[in-house]
Formats: C-alpha cells, structure tokens, sequence
C-alpha cells in the first residue's frame, strides 16, 4: 500500500508541474524580448512627468495591440482551417484575408497615433530625436542581423 501511496503522490506532482509549465509556455503573455518603449524612454531622457505619462500611453497601446494580434490570430485559425476543407469556399478565404488584413491596418493606425501621442510630450529636442529613432527603424524593418 505504501509504495501505491508514493505512486499516487508522485503522479499527483508530475501533473501539477506540467500544468505549470504548460501554463508558462502557452500562457497569454507579452513576447519576452528588448522592450522598445524602454529604448525610447532611455534615448529620449523623459523626466519623471513625462516618463509617468509615456507610462500610461504606453500600456494602454500595447493593450489595443495585444487585442487586435488576438483577433488576427483568431482570423488566421479559421483560413488556415480551411485547408482541410475538401472544397475551398473562396468567398469565405478572401473574407477573412480581407479581415486579416483590416486588421493590420489597424495596427498600423494605432502605431502612429501612438508616436503622434508620444510626440505631444516631447520637447522639440526630443522630438527631433523621436523621428530620427523612428526613421532608422523604419529603414532597418526586416532586415536580420547578420548571425
């Protein structure tokens, strides 16, 4: 009985462990990884006034964006769906190409309203800053660091 005993408190605390683990692997999360507005906050030396409102700007930006990666995932499921479809409903694909695409639009709406909203709390200084920031990103999007 007691070996039993041991099997059952063990088995019990493998699956707790992968339930943790599968929690920290698929959990909703922001992607780990350089955090650009910690860049910006650093190039553009924000004094406290100016840090606690990027702040707000900030996490209310990446909580629209993180929404919208949502529903583009979601739109993407269902395209990538119909792949075992025998027959192809082509106006249901182009739909939701369509949607996937309004969806990136989007983003990239919400993206420069978002810098317009940084902008207004820069000092000129700062702001011509922001656009040369702004412009070398722009011109280094995907592109990969050579390895």
């Amino acid at each position: 009985m007691k070996k039993n005993t041991l099997l059952y408190i063990l088995v019990a605390f493998l699956v707790v462990m992968n339930g943790f683990f599968m929690f920290r692997i698929f959990g909703d999360k922001p992607p780990k990884g350089p955090n650009p507005g910690n860049f910006i906050v650093k190039e553009l030396h924000f004094d406290e006034a100016q840090l606690k409102d990027f702040r707000k700007i900030n996490d209310a930006h990446h909580e629209e964006m993180r929404k919208i990666s949502r529903e583009v995932k979601e739109l993407k499921d269902q395209l990538f769906a119909q792949i075992s479809e025998a027959s192809v409903n082509e106006a249901k694909v182009n739909d939701l190409a369509r949607r996937i695409g309004e969806k990136e639009r989007q983003k990239d709406l919400k993206l420069f309203y978002h810098f317009k909203e940084v902008q207004k709390i820069c000092t000129d200084e700062q702001r011509e800053r922001l656009s040369t920031i702004l412009r070398d990103a722009l011109h280094k999007h995907g592109r990969r660091k050579p390895r």
